[in-house]
């Protein structure tokens, strides 16, 4: 008797528990939307040029030809982003 209350109560946590272990419905999955995916790139984009622009300003190039050549950088390296593809 002893041993079959402390059973019955894990039984109802388990059971009434947030756990889908025993649930016969699956979660639903994370629905993706192309608009993050587009922030995500331009995001990336961003932060890539600023950093390869940085480093060609420090090797001596001037300010806005260092950012174009890092922008012509970042379209031939990452020809398979969306991105690229909408830049000028």
């Amino acid at each position: 008797m002893k041993r079959l209350v402390p059973i019955a109560v894990a039984a109802v946590v388990l059971a009434n528990s947030s756990c889908h272990l025993f649930s016969k419905k699956k979660p639903a999955a994370p629905k993706e939307s192309k608009s993050v995916a587009t922030e995500v790139e331009r995001d990336f984009m961003r932060r890539w040029v600023d950093k390869r622009a940085a480093e060609l300003v420090a090797q001596g190039s001037p300010s806005a030809a260092a950012h174009d050549q890092a922008v012509a950088e970042f379209k031939s390296t990452f020809t398979y982003i969306d991105t690229t593809k909408k830049l000028k």
